[in-house]
């Protein structure tokens, strides 16, 4: 069936075999070619090697928290009255002296 119908397993499957065709066409190249291209194409071989690639591994952050004790100056102020507004314990909203009230943002 050939490489057309084979599937790949992985992301790093793929990174791998990909790596492994290049490292064999280096090779082909380096027994073709003696003296001094052959020493460069050992050289870029041999850096080649220390490039391999590694499994990766990927993970999410957890979101920070939001900052529920944040002082009084970076609160907004209310979008009605004008006056600071201060965190309403019940339900996470914002409150002003007035009872205006909004939700965080």
């Amino acid at each position: 069936m050939g490489k057309i119908g084979q599937v790949k397993g992985t992301y790093d499957d793929g990174r791998e075999e990909q790596f492994q065709e290049m490292m064999e066409q280096v090779a082909a190249l380096e027994a073709k070619y003696k003296g001094v291209r052959g020493e460069l194409l050992a050289k870029v071989r041999a850096e080649l090697q220390k490039l391999k690639p590694v499994r990766t591994t990927l993970s999410v952050a957890p979101a920070p928290a939001p900052d529920r004790a944040a002082p009084a100056a970076a609160l907004p102020s209310c979008r009605v009255c004008g006056r600071s507004m201060k965190l309403n314990g019940t339900d996470g909203s914002l409150i002003c002296q007035n009872g205006h009230t909004r939700m965080v943002v």
